[in-house]
């Protein structure tokens, strides 16, 4: 069933119908309620196609290593229910005639009148679109920075991780459970539960959701 948009929000809605960038919104269920023009030229999907869809069921969004990320366990909207800032982040999307589209998603969080209640505004860029400096310099598939988002991070914690800890921790926000990654990566479960756990320690954090928090907050996946 279609969410009908608080009367508050049409008057914004509209301002972003007029937006040259590639907007869509969705609820808290993760439902989109609002999809601009622009988001069709780009994707390829009419308003009529997109709202009332899931991310999940329109986009198939995927991380830099192709892990599924739109889902009802979406870290962005982990993120939103506990009232966190969400960076830009990279995601890969699949348009109407089922071509791959690497973008750049910047993400704003609008409060409704229930406590616990958003909306999230996505605002979504090519690659090509986004600046130099969220965006891989490459015409082919993008390589994966997650290593020198982490090489590079302000905290402390972050660059203890290794690569592969970065990885796991990359299909951990992904929604992936420890036997798929252990079958994605060709390893038992024990020594992928021992990932898990390492990223945990050097991160000083007690649950794979406070991880993925972690890693949102500090622009590493």
């Amino acid at each position: 069933m279609r969410r009908v948009v608080e009367e508050d929000l049409v008057p914004f809605f509209a301002a972003l119908e007029r937006s040259p960038d590639a907007v869509f919104v969705t609820d808290r269920a993760n439902h989109v309620v609002f999809w601009n023009d622009a988001a069709r030229r780009m994707l390829g999907f009419t308003s009529d196609e997109a709202l009332g869809l899931s991310c999940n069921e329109l986009l198939k969004g995927t991380d830099l290593f192709g892990n599924r990320y739109c889902s009802t366990e979406c870290p962005i909207m982990q993120l939103a229910n506990r009232g966190e800032v969400v960076r830009h982040f990279a995601l890969g999307l699949t348009s109407r005639d089922r071509q791959p589209i690497m973008t750049d998603i910047s993400v704003l969080q609008l409060r409704a009148s229930e406590p616990d209640d958003y909306f999230l505004v996505h605002q979504v860029r090519s690659f090509e679109q986004a600046d130099t400096r969220s965006a891989p310099d490459t015409t082919t598939v993008p390589p994966k920075p997650h290593l020198v988002s982490a090489r590079g991070s302000d905290d402390a914690r972050a660059r203890k991780l290794t690569a592969r800890e970065v990885e796991v921790l990359g299909m951990l926000a992904a929604g992936r459970s420890t036997p798929e990654i252990a079958e994605r990566l060709h390893i038992s479960q024990l020594t992928a539960r021992s990932h898990i756990q390492n990223i945990l320690d050097k991160l000083e954090l007690h649950s794979k959701a406070e991880a993925v928090a972690f890693a949102f907050q500090k622009n590493l996946i």
